[in-house]
């Protein structure tokens, strides 16, 4: 189908990036990022599905032509305005995101895979001008998520510049 990202785990071809870190945490890391109780589980998926569903839709509108732009600069020309941040859908999910992020993580005190798969659309937040000061929770949590060493061992310089 053409998909980013695939993996081929002997012979066992998955993908969609939520299926694939279930996956992933339950066969190599003993369900720390997910548990093994189907409460907190629940919990995960909802994020998981939400952020399939209403996160990677509404911010891939907002921010596509600028993150294929600082991907393929002499294939897309830059956008002529900058985000729009304030489109409705946009707003939506902002708001949902950070009337939820009460506590430390998405899905509780422990960080999970729910933070994982909602992180990942924050990788292309500071090449597109996120405004983190209509966000404070947001900022906290995208603070705190991105001060960890494996997340930044991961880091691509492209989107770490503006």
């Amino acid at each position: 189908m053409g998909q980013i990202p695939l993996i081929n785990d002997a012979g066992l071809v998955l993908r969609e990036s939520n299926a694939i870190i279930i996956y992933l945490t339950s066969k190599y890391r003993e369900n720390r990022m997910y548990g093994s109780d189907v409460e907190p589980q629940a919990t995960i998926n909802q994020w998981l599905f939400w952020e399939s569903s209403q996160w990677q839709p509404a911010l891939a509108k907002v921010m596509g032509a600028h993150v294929g732009h600082k991907l393929l600069p002499s294939v897309l020309a830059a956008p002529e305005s900058p985000p729009d941040w304030n489109a409705a859908n946009c707003v939506k999910q902002l708001s949902f995101l950070e009337n939820n992020l009460k506590n430390e993580w998405l899905a509780g005190s422990d960080i999970s895979l729910a933070d994982f798969s909602v992180a990942a659309m924050t990788t292309y937040f500071k090449v597109s001008g996120f405004p983190f000061d209509s966000y404070p929770n947001i900022l906290r949590w995208y603070r705190q998520f991105n001060s960890r060493e494996s997340w930044l061992q991961s880091e691509d310089p492209l989107w770490s510049n503006p």
